[in-house]
């Protein structure tokens, strides 16, 4: 599959999708984004992949969205303002390109390195693992100015305070610390993060396919009874209504953030 941004391969039942803007960080552009949708949309068709490891190229795994343009960050073209209407129907669409990720039948490693910043962070919650270099960078820096973030994870993943405290100071944290909060899955050495990565992809391989399938279906649906398809659209909701100041000609900052 030649994709423009995204490196794409399936081998021994495992599918790498790296994110390959290294010169941007890895920033979440409209290309990268529709690229990202069409290498889950394979692997979740092919019945040969049994895991999907998710990366980036370069220094980072990603930066967030990209500020220079993105359907997250630029309001459509033909309006070329935020409108409650092209608001909402964007954030509809990211809530379906997170659910993409977070709903793939298939077990999701998630494979950070560098920075993992805001919508770069969103994306490692979304996988069912997150394996850290100590030395990674995460956290949402975005909420400094304003707004309400559209991913619904953090306070599910994290639990109050520990949500609470990023989400409302914008504070970044490495690695370790993020691992000792829940943020991510577990943290190790930079030289060793592939490998632990690959050795954990080994053990869901190991699984049997169907029940593999199973249980990801049983633990996903779980988490539709407590609500969260309905936090996804949620937070969609709220993210899409401040950004109607922009659309007013108000300056609250939104330029200036990446999720």
């Amino acid at each position: 599959m030649d994709l423009e941004t995204v490196l794409y391969t399936v081998e021994e039942g495992i599918a790498r999708i790296v994110m390959n803007r290294p010169d941007k960080r890895n920033a979440l552009n409209h290309q990268l984004l529709d690229d990202l949708d069409t290498a889950f949309t394979e692997a979740e068709r092919d019945r040969g992949v049994r895991v999907v490891i998710l990366s980036g190229a370069g220094a980072s795994f990603s930066a967030g969205y990209d500020l220079k343009g993105s359907y997250y960050t630029t309001p459509p073209e033909e309006d070329g303002r935020w409108t409650a209407e092209n608001a909402l129907m964007a954030l509809r669409g990211i809530e379906a390109r997170y659910q993409r990720i977070w709903n793939c039948p298939k077990p999701t490693i998630a494979q950070v390195h560098g920075h993992a910043l805001a919508g770069g962070c969103y994306l490692q919650l979304l996988c069912d693992i997150s394996v850290a270099a100590e030395d990674a960078q995460l956290g949402h820096p975005a909420v400094r100015m304003g707004g309400v973030s559209s991913m619904p994870l953090w306070q599910v993943v994290l639990g109050l305070k520990k949500a609470r405290y990023l989400l409302l100071t914008g504070r970044i944290v490495d690695g370790i610390e993020a691992e000792r909060m829940g943020l991510v899955s577990l943290a190790v050495p930079g030289d060793k993060l592939e490998e632990t990565v690959n050795g954990i992809a080994q053990d869901c391989l190991a699984v049997p396919y169907e029940g593999a399938l199973m249980n990801k279906e049983a633990l996903n649906t779980s988490m539709e009874i407590w609500g969260i398809g309905a936090m996804f659209r949620y937070q969609g909701h709220m993210n899409a209504l401040g950004r109607l100041r922009q659309g007013r000609g108000e300056d609250d900052g939104f330029e200036r953030f990446r999720g």
